[in-house]
């Protein structure tokens, strides 16, 4: 699945709505042919933020929107948070747009476990179905049941400016959201130098159990959060160079790690080279590892290649934050990645725009346009990845118990995941006790839709998967 948004009306697009843009959605097979698209929007302008398959098999899309017409109704004045529910074809279920008189936008939507949703996004409205603002603009965090109807929002933030980029749903049943803060009061516990990256930690009630702010002396941006496998959390963005004391003032690459309890465990601050470089998501690899997506206007430093202006930039790292090995992508004009995904081969797939017409891209069908890229296996740490399995799975199909079979004995601290397959955390059938060489753990799969799941052993060896198919 990829989403973006569009103001074309030829070529690949169609059924454009003649505002200033589109939402725009589009399935793609394994080989990248394009399965269908859909456009969503009205008279003003529409874009996608987030996207995440639901567990009935549709999708569920975070969007922003001004507009009060076409697919979008309900508008409460400027932009609003605008959710989109499809079918597994991309048709239209239903929509909602929430917001108050001023701007507000959504970022990030995951479905938790029991069905309904929770929508990250900013608010700079007191009114409408925003209850409070701190000043300025708030994050604004939604918890919404399966129809999209509100159950409890909240607003987080001070009197300064504060906006949210990316939220994840932890494995306690709460939430971790990441973005930005110049407040120095209000929930924002550690004063912002200037524009600080602010992340929270959200119980399943939606209570702060804890914030940190992270930054230099000069700006700071986060764009990306993911819950890594100790627990702890991973956060991408990028930082002024004049804020750690880099070679030059321009934008460096950031990659941050904090621990369960939101301490600083490490961070990589001066990533890139002379020019201005970003990175715009972040995912922990097989290995415990980290990659990152962005793009940089670098030809020196730590960028190995430049194929002119700006080029996607593919960045890994291992479990310490070490830089292993980067790339870049692109051609000769401007080129960018945001958004990256691990895949079943061990390599990935990132998505992003270009402008390009040479170097890595095969066309250009006018302006900017939507570009993917399936990337081969990833050498690094590939020996483990083909190791001899821990344990195994049966039957598989399976239509109503998995039986996991260990070959060896499992230390204290290894836990099992139920994944389905976006790689959402669905139960823990195991969790700490030590098991057995030959013993089995059982459980139920008969209330789960037909499709394909996995397994997920992590310990401090760690991570392993094995998939089953559920009928």
């Amino acid at each position: 699945m990829v989403i973006g948004s569009t103001q074309a009306a030829d070529g690949d697009v169609t059924s454009y709505h003649g505002g200033y843009s589109d939402a725009w959605v589009l399935k793609l097979d394994a080989t990248g042919f394009l399965e269908w698209q859909r456009t969503f929007g009205g008279s003003g302008a529409d874009r996608a933020e987030d996207i995440e398959q639901t567990i009935e098999g549709g999708y569920i899309v975070a969007a922003i929107t001004t507009s009060n017409d076409g697919d979008a109704s309900g508008n409460h004045g400027g932009w609003d948070a605008w959710l989109i529910k499809l079918d597994a074809d991309g048709n239209l279920e239903w929509q909602k747009c929430y917001g108050g008189s001023g701007n507000d936008g959504a970022r990030s939507v995951v479905q938790t476990e029991e069905g309904g949703y929770v929508l990250a996004a900013t608010t700079r409205s007191n009114d409408g179905d925003v209850s409070s603002n701190h000043g300025s603009a708030d994050y604004w965090v939604l918890k919404l049941d399966e129809l999209g109807n509100i159950n409890w929002q909240n607003t987080y933030g001070g009197t300064g400016y504060d906006e949210a980029a990316d939220l994840q749903e932890t494995d306690d049943g709460g939430y971790i959201i990441t973005g930005v803060t110049t407040s120095v009061d209000g929930d924002v516990t550690e004063p912002a130098n200037a524009t600080d990256t602010w992340t929270i930690k959200l119980d399943h009630n939606g209570n702060i159990m804890w914030d940190r702010s992270l930054g230099g002396t000069s700006d700071d941006y986060v764009y990306s959060i993911k819950q890594a496998m100790d627990q702890g959390y991973v956060l991408a963005g990028s930082t002024s160079g004049n804020s750690y004391g880099c070679d030059n003032n321009s934008f460096y690459a950031y990659v941050a790690k904090l621990n369960a309890s939101g301490e600083l465990e490490w961070q990589y601050t001066c990533l890139g080279g002379s020019a201005d470089d970003f990175t715009n998501t972040i995912t922990q690899t097989a290995d415990g590892g980290y990659v990152l997506a962005g793009w940089t206007e670098s030809d020196d430093g730590d960028i190995s290649f430049n194929h002119g202006s700006r080029d996607g930039w593919l960045v890994r790292l291992d479990p310490s934050g070490n830089l292993l090995w980067e790339h870049t992508f692109g051609g000769s004009n401007n080129d960018a990645l945001y958004s990256i995904a691990l895949t079943d081969d061990g390599g990935y797939v990132i998505a992003g725009s270009s402008f390009s017409t040479d170097g890595d891209l095969t066309e250009n069908k006018g302006e900017g346009d939507l570009w993917v890229v399936k990337l081969g296996p990833d050498h690094v740490g590939i020996a483990q990845r083909e190791s001899q399995p821990l344990f195994s799975l049966s039957p598989n199909p399976a239509n109503e118990v998995v039986n996991i079979h260990f070959a060896e004995a499992l230390p204290v601290g290894a836990r099992l995941k139920l994944l389905d397959a976006q790689g959402r955390h669905l139960a823990t059938p195991h969790e700490g006790n030590v098991v057995t060489t030959g013993s089995d753990v059982q459980f139920s799969v008969a209330q789960l839709p037909a499709g394909m799941y996995a397994v997920q052993l992590s310990s401090e060896g760690g991570i392993w998967t094995q998939r089953f198919v559920k009928q």
